[in-house]
């Protein structure tokens, strides 16, 4: 048998082999790793995602919580797992966008994932308790540049938008605040509410709280106001050139099956239209933004190129 006959014949049964496994996916349970920790938004949506994928797929779609980093823990297991389609995780904007340009990581976000899909985009904000001595955001930063030590801010994990708008800010004033990172935003609204840091600077878990009279906004990290507080103006409006980029996604490690990609974002995409996946996210403001593989894996191109030129132009990026 000729070199070339026995290359050809391996080649047939190497696709045969894949398209084989790849038409029986999926055969077993499949693990979702959430980026941050239990009773976040990110959890939350998470969580119901793999309720709704559970019936579609006809396979358990098993959670586990893998918080640090703010989201580079669950991506670097992630970078290391088979991509046999088993083991997906939630991909959010750290580890796409911001922490590779801030810290040595051991994986690289373009190259070292298959995206499958995005499903959803948060609203980030400055919040304080109601009856904080800060009422503006301009009172925070007085304050924070005269009594250089005396102010922290809670947030859900580091190197995340809401540190980089934080770090951003801190520069551009010369306001002296230390974040202080908790496993979740959920946490980080308690301990504002106890008085342990002065604000909290994140996602939507403060909204309860905001609705209930017991947190104030004091400013929004979106490019415009949110619908649902429009008398809260961005940090644009307040005089600083800054946005927090945002990106809620799933995806898994490099050259998992197109097949399975597909079968997945498809899946994705009709969860996304379930009546009670838009109500949770109606609900923790987390706003549906639908991108398939292709698109989603563009769109992560673009912001870790835009975010790392804002990094290295204010002087952050890891030396």
């Amino acid at each position: 048998m000729s070199k070339r006959v026995f290359g050809l014949l391996v080649l047939v049964a190497v696709l045969v082999t894949t398209n084989g496994f790849a038409a029986d996916w999926p055969n077993k349970p499949i693990k979702l790793t959430v980026a941050y920790g239990a009773g976040g938004t990110t959890d939350m949506s998470a969580r119901l995602l793999a309720t709704i994928l559970e019936k579609d797929l006809g396979q358990t779609v098993v959670v586990q919580n893998k918080p640090g980093g703010g989201g580079s823990v669950a991506a670097s297991i992630a970078a290391t797992n088979k991509p046999d389609g088993y083991n997906i995780f939630t991909l959010v904007t750290a580890p796409a966008a911001i922490t590779p340009h801030m810290q040595k990581l051991t994986f690289n976000p373009l190259t070292d994932f298959t995206f499958i899909a995005r499903y959803g985009l948060w609203h980030y904000a400055l919040v304080v308790k109601a009856d904080s001595p800060f009422k503006t955001l301009d009172d925070l930063i007085k304050y924070a540049k005269e009594n250089p030590g005396k102010v922290s801010y809670g947030l859900s994990g580091s190197g995340n938008p809401q540190h980089l708008v934080m770090e951003r800010l801190k520069r551009a004033t010369g306001a002296d605040w230390k974040a202080i990172p908790f496993k979740n935003g959920s946490q980080a609204v308690t301990a504002t509410l106890g008085g342990h840091v002065a604000a909290v600077a994140g996602v939507t878990e403060w909204v309860p709280q905001v609705k209930a009279g017991e947190m104030r906004l004091l400013a929004v990290f979106d490019d415009e106001r949110m619908n649902e507080f429009p008398d809260v103006p961005t940090l644009k409006e307040l005089g600083y050139d800054i946005v927090a980029p945002s990106c809620l996604g799933i995806a898994g490690p490099k050259d998992m099956p197109a097949s399975v990609v597909a079968r997945l974002e498809t899946a994705i995409k009709k969860a996304m239209d379930d009546p009670q996946f838009i109500e949770l996210m109606d609900k923790i403001m987390i706003k549906r933004a639908y991108l398939d593989s292709k698109n989603f894996g563009v769109y992560v191109k673009e912001i870790y190129e835009q975010q790392g030129k804002i990094i290295r132009d204010a002087g952050l990026a890891s030396k």
